[in-house]
């Protein structure tokens, strides 16, 4: 099975990319489509991804599933069709009738920008954790200062109304 990896554009963030000719489908991370708020087909779980390597632009529809290796994954179909070759160290991809040169990743930079992504995930849950904490704590101060208003409107209607209705007794 022949896995390779690869940088590309996508909105002009750098993405990792994983050609994979042991797949049988294009795969972008729902992650990366809610991050840079790709558009997504009629069909909720996929979008057409528009990513550059280099000066051509090039565009694959792709199914949205979680992906922890890589941003986009590319299957046997899409690279047979754009005939992917490797020549040493360096991929070329067919686009249009032109020949553009890809370099591969390493293993040890694919395992580093993994780490990063892992990173980056966690620190984002915590920060949402954080906030999600501050808006409930929030929340429940507004709450605790609105039952202690409504104890004291409670509590002046009933000394107002028992000092009327003893005025109204005296009389």
């Amino acid at each position: 099975m022949k896995v390779y990896y690869t940088r590309c554009l996508i909105e002009g963030h750098t993405c990792l990319v994983t050609f994979d000719y042991g797949s049988a489908n294009n795969v972008v991370s729902p992650r990366l489509v809610e991050k840079l708020q790709l558009p997504i087909t009629f069909h909720p779980n996929q979008a057409w991804i528009k990513f550059s390597t280099g000066q051509h632009v090039k565009e694959v529809l792709c199914d949205t599933a979680p992906v922890d290796s890589c941003h986009l994954l590319l299957g046997w179909a899409w690279l047979h069709f754009k005939r992917l070759n490797l020549d040493e160290c360096s991929l070329y991809l067919r686009h249009e009738g032109h020949k553009m040169k890809l370099k591969i990743i390493t293993p040890g930079q694919v395992t580093k920008n993994q780490h990063r992504m892992k990173e980056k995930i966690e620190k984002e849950r915590i920060e949402e954790e954080e906030e999600l904490k501050t808006a409930e704590g929030r929340e429940n101060e507004e709450n605790k200062m609105e039952v202690e208003k409504n104890m004291m409107e409670s509590l002046f209607v009933n000394v107002f109304s028992s000092r009327v209705c003893d005025f109204i007794l005296q009389e």
